[in-house]
């Protein structure tokens, strides 16, 4: 344990923190961003003597603050962060990418976005899902999408608010009506990740030459060997990890730990992702299906089980955030944010660390030190007045 005046001193670096450690009416700097926060990278003005060189924080938090940036959504599914400070934001069943600056939100024009609305199929869970830009250079936006026949990863120019039209660089992504992951993020590395879903035939997920069930890891950078095999993937294909349900949130801490929540069938997840894991679906979910004993956390017969779980009732997760101290898990059942913390050697016990907004469908670490989540409320048939919304947060 840290002693207290190390936590707060950890606590007034980190960017989720920025309205409890520093004062705007007061003259107070704002906090650059986390060394890698969400797969994303400093901004230029990130100083390294700015950025926590500690992973871990307190063992429970609370929400200081809360502010509503943005109303009116519709079936909202992912955010990104952009480089000016707004907010990307895709709409799952109208195929819209909409554009939060100062709590307006504007949808995306353009043949990109023509092309979106008609590739779209948002039969069950499928239509546009996860959104992501290259950290650094925001010349292109990449969008996982459900189609009539399979799950695909488009890439489209983007122009203020102007789609090109879209050039697909990964197809053939089973999909089906349930669990087709759709989760794109950009590691530390530089290279996309892709979480799928076993898109309903589970034996997929274990199979390293199927998409389905996995996460993947692709070059992404505007060029021809867009949605290539990443250089180092353990399979020597796209596949950076196997034996997933349904892939729905991606983030990084600092150090390189890579974490990934999963929505299970009995049992959701959150697991320590590594080079050529295998998650055991679907011959296990949670510990169920593991030898007697197993530790949350342990890498039996091949085998390596999530370091925490839930019960779907109580989350049901969607996307996730990391900051050095902590893990952020959203919950769409739960209608709560867990926070799994983080220490050096590990991972905590998971608390909530906010409810009362409904259903929770992504959260995100914005690039200006801020927590936004994101609720998912009209996906669900319990949307209140002004729903959905984005919701910024200041914990500690």
């Amino acid at each position: 344990m840290l002693p207290r005046h190390r936590i707060v001193a950890l606590a007034c670096a980190l960017p989720l923190l920025l309205t409890a450690c520093s004062s705007h009416a007061e003259g107070g700097a704002t906090p650059s961003a986390s060394r890698i926060v969400s797969g994303t990278a400093p901004t230029a003005s990130a100083a390294a003597d700015q950025v926590p060189d500690e992973i871990g924080g307190p063992a429970t938090a609370s929400v200081l603050t809360q502010e509503v940036v943005a109303t009116g959504l519709t079936t909202p599914w992912a955010m990104v962060t952009m480089a000016d400070g707004s907010l990307l934001v895709s709409e799952r069943t109208t195929a819209a990418i909409k554009r939060i600056r100062a709590g307006v939100a504007t949808s995306l024009n353009g043949p990109g976005a023509e092309a979106l609305r008609a590739a779209a199929n948002t039969e069950g869970a499928g239509g546009l899902l996860g959104i992501a830009v290259l950290p650094g250079d925001t010349t292109y936006l990449y969008a996982y999408v459900t189609r009539d026949d399979d799950n695909a990863v488009l890439r489209m120019e983007l122009h203020d608010d102007l789609l090109s039209q879209p050039t697909v660089i990964l197809d053939g992504i089973p999909s089906g009506k349930d669990a087709n992951g759709g989760r794109l993020a950009f590691g530390p590395d530089g290279f996309l990740y892709i979480g799928t879903g076993d898109a309903g035939n589970p034996d997929a997920a274990a199979n390293p030459q199927s998409l389905a069930g996995k996460i993947l890891r692709v070059v992404a950078r505007g060029g021809a060997k867009d949605g290539s095999a990443a250089k180092g993937n353990p399979f020597g294909n796209r596949v950076w990890s196997l034996g997933h349900h349904d892939v729905e949130g991606l983030t990084w801490v600092a150090d390189g730990r890579m974490y990934a929540s999963e929505r299970g069938v009995e049992t959701d997840e959150l697991n320590l992702v590594v080079p050529g894991g295998d998650y055991g679906w679907p011959a296990s979910s949670g510990l169920a299906g593991l030898p007697a004993g197993t530790a949350l956390g342990a890498t039996v017969d091949g085998v390596t089980a999530p370091i925490a779980t839930w019960d779907p009732a109580d989350a049901t997760p969607g996307g996730i955030a990391a900051t050095h101290e902590g893990v952020y898990v959203s919950a769409i059942v739960g209608d709560r944010v867990w926070r799994v913390p983080l220490s050096a050697e590990g991972t905590g016990d998971p608390h909530v660390l906010l409810d009362g907004l409904g259903s929770v469908r992504s959260v995100l670490a914005g690039s200006d030190g801020m927590l936004y989540v994101l609720t998912g409320n009209t996906d669900g048939g319990k949307a209140a007045k002004g729903d959905d919304r984005i919701v910024r947060i200041t914990a500690g």
